[in-house]
């Protein structure tokens, strides 16, 4: 199986599945799609003003393969 979930920097803490008043202020804007294995299929991630660490970044996939891996076992 294959899913994707969005992520960001907002007020410097890393969230999962953005809202619209998040989204629209957030720092970093990233998109991640992962296979139910765990697996990288394809990351876009863009800082709006200032660049983001390698840190936020890690800490921006770990919170996208857990959130993908939920939504795998949803989907059986």
């Amino acid at each position: 199986s294959v899913s994707a979930i969005s992520c960001g920097i907002f007020k410097g803490e890393a969230l999962l599945d953005l809202n619209y008043e998040e989204d629209s202020a957030a720092e970093v804007d990233a998109n991640f799609v992962i296979t139910g294995k765990g697996q990288l299929v394809e990351i876009q991630g863009t800082a709006e003003e200032e660049p983001f660490s390698e840190e936020q970044f890690l800490e921006m996939m770990k919170l996208a393969k857990k959130g993908c891996a939920e939504i795998s076992e949803m989907q059986g």
